[in-house]
């Protein structure tokens, strides 16, 4: 400190007489007019006697230790502001925790070096006072120095403020642990109970008395006792987290499915003390898993049973095809008859497209059928899949149009579901574009060039916005504008989907009501 300073008094407590003159004679070389003071007490006599600039304590002393002369003079406003350093001897776990609780300002073990507690002592000396406010409920500095009755009296009204704040803390933890929908049970390292809130003692049919300093297996028997351990285990070994799911077996026999979690009970340094485990009634939970199997197992065995029957109607139909086929070119049917035949013959073509469709897309949804991967020439795929449906468009004098980029390079894809999916596509265009109207194919590159974009669109009437999703659900119907016409999608647009996103695709659709639809 600088001759030119003015001397700051150190307020110095220590029981030891040689502490005391030890480090009387350090600060005193330092610059600093020491007083010093051999028990609580008097250290708290002589901080409001002379408001000394600083305040040394050791934390054992005679009639009050370092904490309590802390506490009290942090507590008023009129010392609060002198910074306060606890230097102790004592290398207990837990003395600077509490230290720096009281209120110190900082804290030093003796066996620093003297240019260490010098360093600190300036340092705190050098901060600017803010100063504190009145404290509420606390009696306002006396001009003169305290009795020492009325110190003590206000160390024990401090202690009772403090205690009475505790352990009000404390009942609203209680409530709050009692009144949780959930279990709460608490172990030691021992693993031993040493606390159950209502909700556990509610599930094993056991007041808390019951199952408090017994072992936790013990205590709540099997299975539960076992995972709880387990949670426990878990959580003192790092994996917090982890969740056990068994059962709790009340004393009346029923049992309670529960999910159990459990974390590390740790005390104020940060060491592990013991652990909370939190037990969750998942019964609700399990009975609506056990629908939800019971739901599965259901629409399993319908779509077993659907596509059984499907697949059992393809053969007879696809033999009454054949037969009728046989009499198309027969001399014999003339007129009306060779409209039927051939009206026959088309609506059982058209419904073994839907079983096709239906068997297909049951396949899809359930991962039995694979892709058969070849080289796929796009000019080629479009051409293909105009030709099979250029008689539909025909018969409403459409016109159809392809454009497609010659320079795309062939693909990696299933040849024979992709031309499926295209000629779906266009067939649905066109059962949907009026008489004289025309359908556009276009095949070109994204602006990214990493994917085909193959578009059909037509004029037809167009699909509202809040239909497009609903277009591939399966079995998805769309009304339209005009009264009493349905856009059935049937099963088609759903297989679209499910092969264009097995070949890692997307399909959407495009559409103003009145301009048509891609």
């Amino acid at each position: 400190m600088g001759n030119n300073e003015a001397c700051k008094t150190v307020l110095a407590a220590d029981d030891s007489a040689v502490a005391l003159a030890l480090l009387s004679r350090l600060l005193n070389g330092a610059g600093y007019r020491v007083v010093t003071a051999s028990d609580g007490i008097d250290a708290v006599q002589q901080a409001y006697r002379e408001l000394p600039d600083l305040i040394i304590l050791d934390i054992t002393m005679p009639r009050m230790n370092g904490y309590q002369v802390c506490r009290l003079l942090k507590r008023d406003p009129a010392v609060s502001h002198i910074p306060v350093i606890i230097l102790t001897g004592a290398d207990s776990r837990g003395t600077e925790f509490w230290s720096l609780r009281t209120g110190a300002d900082a804290f030093m073990f003796k066996s620093a070096e003297s240019g260490e507690l010098l360093v600190a002592v300036e340092k705190l000396l050098a901060q600017p006072f803010s100063g504190f406010g009145p404290v509420a409920g606390f009696l306002p500095a006396p001009a003169s120095p305290l009795g020492p009755e009325e110190i003590l009296s206000n160390v024990c009204a401090l202690m009772d403020e403090e205690l009475y704040a505790s352990t009000i803390e404390r009942i609203e933890l209680k409530t709050i642990q009692q009144n949780l929908r959930d279990g709460v049970l608490t172990l030691n390292l021992g693993r031993e109970v040493t606390g159950a809130n209502q909700a556990l003692c509610d599930m094993l049919g056991k007041d808390e008395l019951d199952l408090l300093v017994r072992p936790c297996a013990t205590a709540l028997g099997e299975p539960a006792g076992t995972s709880i351990l387990a949670a426990f285990e878990a959580a003192l070994s790092g994996s917090e987290g982890v969740e056990q799911e068994t059962e709790i077996r009340h004393r009346s026999g029923q049992m309670t499915h529960v999910a159990v979690s459990a974390v590390p009970l740790r005390d104020y340094l940060g060491a592990t003390v013991g652990g909370v485990c939190l037990v969750h009634d998942i019964t609700r939970r399990k009975e609506i898993e056990t629908l939800v199997e019971q739901m599965r197992a259901l629409d399993k065995a319908k779509n077993d049973l659907t596509h059984m029957i499907v697949h059992d109607l393809r053969t007879p139909l696809t033999s009454l095809i054949t037969g009728l086929q046989t009499l198309e070119p027969s001399p014999c049917l003339v007129g009306v008859e060779h409209e039927i035949l051939n009206i026959s013959i088309a609506g059982g073509n058209t419904l073994l497209g839907m079983i096709n469709d239906l068997l297909d897309v049951s396949k899809m949804e359930d991962g039995s059928m694979t892709l058969e991967i070849s080289r796929v020439v796009i000019p080629e795929l479009v051409e293909e899949a105009v030709r099979q449906v250029t008689g539909l468009a025909e018969e409403k004098q459409l016109t159809i149009c392809a454009q497609i980029e010659l320079e795309i390079a062939p693909l990696d894809a299933d040849l024979d579901k992709l031309r499926r999916v295209v000629v779906n596509l266009i067939g649905n265009a066109i059962k949907f574009t009026p008489p004289a109207g025309t359908i556009t194919i276009s095949a070109c590159l994204a602006p990214n060039e990493r994917e085909l974009v193959i578009r059909v669109c037509d004029t037809g009437e167009g699909i509202p916005r809040e239909a497009f999703g609903r277009i591939f659900e399966k079995f998805g119907q769309v009304q339209t504008r005009r009264a009493g016409k349905t856009m059935s999608t049937g099963l088609g647009l759903t297989f679209c989907k499910l092969v264009v996103e097995a070949h890692g695709g997307r399909i959407w659709v495009e559409s103003e009501p009145g301009q048509g639809s891609t």
